[in-house]
């Protein structure tokens, strides 16, 4: 049976990763929430026996705005509020105000009620954004230094650069995709949020990732070396030595992708809710970045390579 090119029907697999990903960056974007570690917060705990009504709550603290969580315990209430907003005058308003409705409404009776109130800063949730943005950008950089040193044997035929280009973009596509059905899954579960769990589980898909088109692109330099007289006598296509490349990889590729699947769906459910975040990451990942090593990177890696007119 005759293989279809994966490189000639390359347009195909590149409009429907186009239209996932702007559907990914919408799902992510309509659904995004932060966890406290990425926002400013004060949290109040009071000595309560009995739930708050929080539509009534969040009825009296419209004019402020805060995005309110409640978590009820055995002996106390815990009431949250998260909020971008970091002015001074604000932050007093609403601690104030906070204060002042638990007395009105008989959830306190004296200030000693309130066992606790605790703080998140500016400085310190602008500090964890940076980080994870930091760690993220010099992933993507480091991996994409390491790929056009690792391909430079192969210039005389491809420029290596685009190998690394193509390795930025084909991670980007899978954080995207990622990201997208994370945003999916924030809408169904309210307890589904963007922390730190979610930052790892990115960088995880990142070095994953670029495992698996690193040994396709290496195949390729290996046949590329290989093949070489071939291609300059012309008796061998550059594409022909990329879709060799890429059906060599295939079964690897994909035996790869099941057993960690397997270990993943594991981890989902029978590990506790802070695994269930990270491993539902690394499922989507296991699919997508699977199909985009294959039918992107590549393929992406060749046309590219035609359209400066480097040899065919």
């Amino acid at each position: 049976m005759k293989k279809i090119s994966i490189v000639k029907n390359f347009v195909y697999f590149l409009l429907l990763s186009l239209v996932l990903v702007l559907w990914s960056i919408y799902a992510f974007v309509s659904n995004l929430k932060w966890s406290i570690e990425f926002t400013w917060w004060i949290k109040v705990t009071i000595a309560w026996d009995k739930k708050i009504n929080v539509s009534d709550f969040k009825e009296n603290f419209k004019d402020v705005n805060p995005d309110i969580v409640t978590m009820f315990k055995d002996w106390n209430t815990e009431i949250e509020f998260r909020s971008l907003d970091t002015n001074v005058k604000y932050t007093n308003k609403l601690l104030w105000k906070i204060k002042t409705y638990l007395k009105d409404n008989n959830y306190i009776s004296s200030p000693e009620d309130i066992i606790s109130t605790s703080f998140v800063w500016p400085t310190i949730w602008e500090y964890m954004k940076w980080a994870a943005k930091t760690a993220l950008t010099w992933g993507i950089i480091l991996m994409a230094i390491y790929v056009l040193i690792a391909f430079v044997w192969v210039r005389e035929y491809f420029a290596p650069w685009i190998f690394s280009l193509v390795t930025v973009l084909t991670l980007t596509h899978d954080v995207i995709m990622a990201a997208g059905w994370y945003g999916i899954w924030m809408h169904f579960n309210p307890l589904v949020v963007v922390d730190s769990i979610f930052v790892m589980a990115i960088l995880t898909v990142l070095w994953y990732s670029v495992n698996d088109t690193i040994i396709i692109f290496d195949r390729i330099r290996e046949n590329i070396i290989k093949y070489n007289d071939q291609i300059r006598k012309w008796t061998m296509k550059l594409y022909e030595i990329f879709d060799k490349s890429l059906y060599q990889t295939m079964r690897r590729s994909l035996f790869t992708s099941v057993s960690t699947l397997l270990v993943v769906i594991c981890m989902y459910f029978f590990w506790n809710q802070v695994f269930k975040d990270f491993s539902f990451v690394i499922f989507v990942w296991v699919l997508f970045g699977t199909y985009s090593s294959i039918f992107l990177a590549a393929p992406s890696a060749y046309r590219i390579n035609r359209l400066i007119n480097w040899k065919k």
